[in-house]
């Protein structure tokens, strides 16, 4: 098949890499962050308020895809009505996600996006498949251990939005959006048509992403199959899927959508993985380790944690014996210990009614080998 790329993973399943972003998922996710305050740009913001990562590092790394994000939600936020933007794309508690995927879910499960045809056959929808995948995503999220059946028919739906533990307003929007589908289906297709346009004015300042997600991908899916699926995006795959397709998504950023199947024989499900997935995850990493190491060099480079240190080396003390040794009080060695404690440096060892502090070798030792690491390669 053009574009993609087989993998064994555990028995009879396959894992597909797709080589190409599907336009409408693009879009739906683009929207869908402008309405939940989970923007490109504010994404930016706490990662590098959390990490204190360089802001040039940051910068080439978000800038275009805030470029294009913000081009596109502009666009279609200065031409249509926000209250309808709000009941599409906001954030609601009854799915990891907005209403808008409730209609776009099938078309976000395609080994070969194209966006005519995709926007087409949103339009043309069945209300029959519209309730099995919005019923079915309802009870996956919300049926409780004792439910034993399944939604046939529109009254057993509205009994079961009833009894999910969402506030009222919200069991009156999922109504509203299944008893007037046909017209929200309409006007979903002339947002995402726009907003696909707008998409594709700029996809050539993004599209070098995509690239970056399979040069980082390719290597380890091909080793290890299912393993690196379910260990790098903390995942649990469905135990009968056949195929797991791996998306690649510019508007997903640095987390991942597991969709599973609802209307097909085959079991098909697509797992979308954000392209700044790795990179970030890369930068992050380091940022951590580099400000652990920071925060231990200051407290072995104080004079005294340093010849607390130096005394433990010789053996396990407990508190006098230190604040005689180095003619302190014991609560200053308290104040000093605990400090060494949180960094590791130290632990406690308990005989009889008295504690004693003992140097922790492997702890310095793997201390030294990062810094040795961090400074040196």
């Amino acid at each position: 098949m053009k574009h993609i790329e087989r993998y064994v993973l555990v028995d009879k399943m396959d894992a597909v890499l797709l080589k190409e972003p599907n336009l409408l998922f693009e879009v739906t996710t683009l929207l869908h962050n402008s309405r939940s305050d989970q923007s490109c740009r504010q994404l930016k913001q706490a990662i590098h308020k959390k990490f204190a990562i360089d802001e040039n590092i940051l910068d080439s790394c978000f800038d275009a895809i805030i470029e294009l994000s913000e081009f596109v939600v502009s666009g279609i936020e200065s031409e249509t009505d926000g209250a309808l933007l709000d009941f599409l794309f906001g954030k609601h508690s009854s799915m990891r996600g907005c209403f808008a995927y409730y209609l776009i879910h099938d078309l976000c499960r395609t080994t070969s996006p194209d966006f005519k045809r995709d926007l087409a056959a949103l339009k043309e929808q069945s209300k029959a498949l519209f309730f099995v995948n919005f019923s079915s995503l309802l009870v996956s999220e919300f049926a409780t251990e004792d439910f034993g059946g399944v939604v046939t028919n529109f009254a057993e739906l509205f009994a079961f939005i009833e009894k999910m533990p969402v506030p009222e307003d919200e069991k009156f929007q999922l109504c509203r959006l299944y008893n007037n589908f046909e017209e929200y289906r309409e006007l979903l297709a002339d947002i995402l048509q726009t907003a696909g346009e707008l998409f594709m004015q700029k996809y050539d300042t993004v599209k070098h992403y995509i690239g970056w997600f399979l040069a980082a991908v390719n290597e380890p899916l091909t080793a290890g199959g299912a393993k690196f699926v379910e260990t790098n995006y903390s995942l649990k795959l469905s135990d009968s899927t056949d195929t797991l397709y791996v998306q690649p998504s510019i508007a997903m950023c640095n987390t991942t959508r597991y969709l599973m199947s609802y209307t097909s024989e085959k079991i098909t499900d697509y797992l979308y993985v954000g392209v700044l997935f790795e990179p970030l995850r890369e930068i992050t990493d380091i940022s951590t380790v580099e400000d652990k190491l920071c925060r231990s060099l200051r407290t072995m480079g104080d004079n005294r944690k340093f010849e607390i240190l130096k005394l433990l080396a010789e053996g396990p003390k407990y508190g006098q014996q230190l604040a005689a040794l180095l003619d302190i009080s014991t609560a200053t060695v308290s104040h000093h210990m605990s400090l060494l404690l949180e960094a590791g440096f130290v632990e406690i060892k308990r005989e009889s009614n008295r504690i004693y502090y003992v140097l922790n070798r492997k702890k310095l030792r793997n201390f030294f080998e990062e810094l040795s690491e961090a400074l040196l390669g």
